[in-house]
């Protein structure tokens, strides 16, 4: 019974995303059209699976490797149920994600963590009750979800990012009970931390860290929000932890809604950061608004983020006023501004490049020109977006589908709300970058990879200017957008990289995709690019068989036995053989063993303190293990992490130009100090106490630089 309802609410969950999709949201769950000249390749779906029944939740599941070796699976649930049926988050445990899926019930264990808002010391139970952390919910009705863990390398302990829901359905009546607020599904949203030092089986509550800065005290009421729309919060959050420049990245989402009930209009992408060292605290969270960082996580304003026009969102509560401003990609000044058309006979009128203007019916599609003409469609380039703009009626609706220079198309069912400029009326709606997306690091083009809602795939050098990430390719046909988790396919355990395949996993839906980035063609100008590090000199390291180099970890040189001469060997796709994946061995040249990390099981393997010696080249990826879920490779498998040039630390309006400079230098552009890195743990290699070792990543740790010197 307890699962049975958990299924329930999941396929409630699923239906009001799509219902918010029908209601007109602007791109917010949209598929993307592909422009005939699109620019980059599509990708190729190799496998398809299925994650166990058991494994899946309502939100997206988080896969990580513990200091003690052991992978585990967190998916988190939360019902809107008037009792305790089932809102917790579970932990699952076994040696991989494929053993882990092809296991449920012989094998894999399952820890639950009880979060329900009424449940006294449960998490969400803690929330309600911690006023002296000032985020107490004045209904005291928080639904809240575990998204994203990591763990702390020194003490053990896990710190993770909360997705809360509280507030539910604020603009109702006020005579309605607790239970009966919380099954409408309507509620604002906060991301919160927590942490576990009892793997799993509690959660402490930690405090706020990302909240709007249009609530005020934290609360949807009418004091704050005042006019005809509210905003909902920050939310859909996914975690990544850089370690090649020492910040926790979330990514997450604002909207503004139509009251009273969960109709969005208006949403844009956005990005918060906060350094490792501050172990998720509050107050070491800053928001990437207006291309800085300097804004704090809590109340903070935050831009859109991945947007090629730096644009500038805006809402007053007070007036409903809604603005996207900016400069275009023609340099003219532009200001999209929300016009209601709900509250103007469900009509708008819009421009096309010629001045030529059309008048549009959201009810029912119909498109006029000037003259009081039915048209089908409105085709025109607009130069401030340097899109291609197309109005039609689609199934008894307007659709708007904005093509951009690379051939990539948003696309949006208009509904209650449009964007127009104020100047040239012509229409806007929000790209979806980095909308629900899933960040890693890719050793393949030594870049950051990004996979999300709209299905396409971004890369970027700098993942502190978000607004860098430029589209290398676009999922295939087959593979799901929805609550995406990437996990690397050769590891089946490490959440934080991926490779030139790449797996992704729907915990929502329960599917697993195993994708290959196809060759490009000559037209197609954007795409992943194979990187090869450098050695000390700044020259490109040879995979040649004859070449060989020696290694020196923190200072201390890499032998195995006298021999201190290494060569690597690249480990080639496994879906596509003929190209490297960016992932390496070490094969000593005089004795002819690999370089590998040891211990009498697969955990200990992966453990911090893990010994790292020498011996047979073990097992790659094998894609049919595991009842075809995948079985990982071996030990002997590392990758280069680039180690940045940048000070990691929390800013404000008021922090100076040169502490500025220091923490936002975060581009890997250029960058040849590297970290080696054990592909299955996530571990770099260290030498400790007289012994080579993995030791947990710290940034800026001269002890886990690696100096790469040409021997042959």
């Amino acid at each position: 019974m307890h699962r049975h309802l958990r299924r329930r609410t999941q396929a409630r969950r699923l239906s009001a995303l799509l219902s918010v999709a029908a209601l007109g949201i602007a791109a917010l769950a949209a598929t993307p059209a592909q422009a005939a000249t699109q620019l980059y390749p599509t990708y190729t779906l190799d496998h398809t699976g299925s994650l166990n029944s058991g494994l899946t939740g309502d939100i997206a599941g988080s896969a990580f490797t513990d200091a003690d070796g052991q992978f585990h699976w967190l998916s988190s649930y939360a019902t809107y149920a008037g009792t305790d049926t089932g809102s917790d988050t579970n932990t699952f445990t076994n040696t991989d994600l494929g053993a882990l899926t092809n296991q449920v019930g012989a094998g894999t264990t399952e820890t639950t963590a009880d979060t329900y808002w009424n449940k006294s010391g449960a998490l969400c139970y803690q929330i309600d009750k911690a006023a002296q952390h000032a985020a107490p919910s004045p209904y005291e009705d928080d639904h809240c979800d575990v998204v994203g863990v990591w763990v702390d390398p020194g003490s053990g302990a896990w710190y993770g990012v909360v997705n809360d829901e509280y507030d539910f359905n604020p603009w109702g009546s006020s005579t309605q009970t607790q239970n009966q607020r919380i099954g409408t599904g309507i509620h604002g949203n906060r991301i919160l931390t927590a942490s576990s030092t009892d793997k799993g089986k509690t959660w402490d509550y930690g405090g706020e860290i990302i909240t709007s800065p249009y609530l005020g005290n934290d609360s949807e009421d009418a004091s704050s929000q005042p006019g005809k729309t509210w905003n909902y919060g920050v939310a859909g959050c996914r975690l990544f932890v850089d370690y090649a420049t020492g910040y926790f990245y979330v990514v997450y989402n604002t909207q503004i809604k139509f009251k009273p009930n969960y109709t969005t209009f208006a949403y844009w992408p956005a990005v918060a950061r906060a350094p490792i060292s501050g172990k998720m605290a509050p107050g070491t969270w800053n928001k990437w608004d207006g291309g800085t960082w300097t804004q704090p996580g809590v109340g903070g304003y935050e831009g859109i983020a991945g947007s090629a026009l730096h644009l500038d969102p805006s809402y007053a509560p007070a007036t409903d006023q809604v603005d996207f401003a900016g400069t275009g990609a023609d340099g003219s000044t532009v200001d999209y501004r929300a016009y209601y058309a709900n509250q103007n006979g469900n009509t708008f009128t819009f421009d096309d490049a010629s001045g030529d203007a059309f008048t549009a019916n959201t009810s029912t599609g119909v498109i006029t020109n000037a003259a009081g003409t039915t048209v089908t469609s409105v085709s025109y380039h607009d130069p401030a977006l340097n899109s291609s703009v197309t109005v039609s009626t689609v199934s008894a609706k307007v659709t708007v589908a904005v093509t951009d220079a690379t051939g990539a198309t948003n696309t949006a069912t208009l509904g209650g709300a449009v964007f127009l400029d104020t100047a040239t009326h012509r229409l806007y709606i929000t790209p979806n970058v980095v909308q629900e997306t899933a960040f890693t690091f890719n050793p393949f083009s030594l870049t950051y990879q990004g996979v999300g809602y709209d299905t396409n795939v971004y890369q970027t050098p700098d993942l502190g200017d978000p607004d860098s990430l430029a589209i290398v390719g676009t999922e295939p046909a087959g593979a799901s957008n929805s609550y995406l988790t990437s996990i690397d396919y050769g590891s089946l355990t490490n959440q934080n990289v991926s490779s030139r395949s790449y797996r992704m996993v729907s915990a929502l839906t329960g599917g697993m995709w195993d994708v290959s980035m196809a060759p490009h063609s000559a037209s197609q100008t954007h795409f992943s690019a194979q990187a090869t590090p450098v050695d000390a000199t700044g020259a490109a390291v040879s995979f040649a068989s004859g070449a060989s180099y020696g290694l020196a970890v923190g200072g201390t040189a890499l032998k195995d036995g006298s021999g201190s001469a290494w060569r690597l060997v690249p480990v080639m796709d496994q879906w596509s053989t003929a190209y490297r994946t960016g992932f390496y061995k070490l094969v000593n040249v005089s004795t002819g063993a690999y370089l590998q990390s040891t211990g009498s099981t697969v955990q200990q393997t992966r453990a911090i303190g893990s010994a790292v010696a020498t011996g047979t080249q073990q097992a790659n990826f094998n894609p049919s293990g595991n009842g075809g879920s995948g079985s990982p490779g071996g030990t002997d498998q590392w990758y280069l992490q680039p180690i940045g040039k940048d000070t990691p630390q929390t800013l404000s309006t008021s922090s100076s130009a040169s502490a500025i400079a220091a923490a936002t230098n975060t581009s890997l552009a250029g960058v040849g100090r590297y970290k080696l890195v054990n592909r299955n743990s996530g571990l770099a290699l260290e030498y400790v106490n007289g012994a080579w070792k993995l030791a947990g990543q710290a940034f800026g740790d001269a002890g886990q630089a690696v100096a790469i010197t040409k021997v042959s």
